[in-house]
């Protein structure tokens, strides 16, 4: 696969309490723009930057939509009081396709990115013509420990945002980047490179270094409260989806049970499932994005043939 030139434009989206940041980018020249659109969500305190490695990959013509969500990158954060779940950033996300004009479009979205995608997908099913799910597969089950954990996260982050921000060098900041990742108690290791295309929009530059951008309230994202009602959002996709596992990810240590119940929900209610492992951890769209870039490819030129023929591929394999 060769990557192709994306050529980036940055916007802003009015939300009225605040605003979302975010880019759109064509694939190869804008001459060869097509009508297939892609609005990528990111994961849980990641940024848009992280398709900016897979992008190269996509179909010649695609255009890519990713905005921060709310408390991420470069968008605004939340009103004093507001806390961050599952639903919230779906309405956001709606909020801000819907002023961007972007009518119908194959939703991709990555680990908490693929949950609110989901849904949204759910919700929504007039505007997502496929569903693709970057290593995830449903939220943990839903217990008061874990509902506790994030009210106790939330505190603290209403706290810490009325605190002076640590400074740390750009080195620090790689290296922070790195090891929050490596903590999670999942595989979902980056390496330097990835590290350095999130940074512009994880922290801000300020004097002495930089200083992270992140809402620390959003540290709490209530997914676990979706647990019960998961089947019934997924059990609403009729539309194609792709999920992409990677080996050393979250959905591969998914207990087997858990792995086969999502995946027979999947099956049951969508056009079609594909279900395609790669080598990688949790992260590997942003690390190895030509593996995930081959089934991805192959997966969007079957959408365009049999569900959607008007819209116009010219893709490089």
């Amino acid at each position: 696969m060769t990557p192709q030139e994306v050529t980036w434009q940055s916007l802003s989206v009015d939300l009225e309490w605040g605003r979302l940041s975010g880019k759109v980018g064509v694939v190869g020249s804008k001459d060869s723009m097509s009508s297939l659109r892609i609005l990528g969500v990111h994961g849980w305190l990641d940024n848009a930057n992280t398709f900016d490695t897979l992008a190269p990959f996509l179909p010649m013509g695609t255009e890519l939509l990713v905005l921060d969500l709310p408390g991420h990158g470069h968008s605004d954060h939340l009103p004093v009081g507001a806390h961050y779940d599952i639903l919230s950033y779906v309405l956001h996300l709606k909020r801000a396709v819907d002023k961007c004009r972007w009518d119908k479009f194959i939703l991709v979205g990555h680990s908490m990115g693929a949950c609110i995608s989901n849904v949204f997908t759910s919700l929504f099913p007039e505007q997502v013509i496929a569903f693709v799910s970057l290593d995830y597969i449903r939220p943990r089950k839903t217990t008061i420990d874990s509902i506790q954990q994030n009210i106790s996260v939330l505190f603290k982050g209403e706290t810490l945002r009325k605190q002076k921000p640590v400074v740390y060098s750009e080195e620090q900041a790689i290296e922070r980047l790195i090891k929050a990742r490596t903590n999670l108690g999942i595989n979902a290791a980056i390496d330097r490179d990835a590290a350095y295309v999130l940074l512009p929009r994880s922290a801000r530059q300020v004097e002495g270094g930089y200083a992270w951008s992140h809402d620390p309230r959003a540290r709490a994202n209530f997914q676990a409260t979706f647990g019960k009602s998961w089947y019934t959002y997924t059990s609403q996709i009729r539309c194609p989806v792709l999920i992409v596992a990677a080996n050393h990810g979250i959905v591969t240590s998914a207990v087997r049970e858990v792995f086969e119940e999502a995946l027979a929900v999947y099956r049951s209610n969508a056009q079609w499932l594909d279900v395609v492992a790669v080598d990688g951890s949790h992260h590997v769209h942003l690390t190895h994005p030509k593996r995930v870039a081959k089934p991805l490819v192959a997966f969007l030129h079957r959408v365009v043939k049999e569900t959607a023929p008007a819209l116009p591929l010219q893709a490089r394999l």
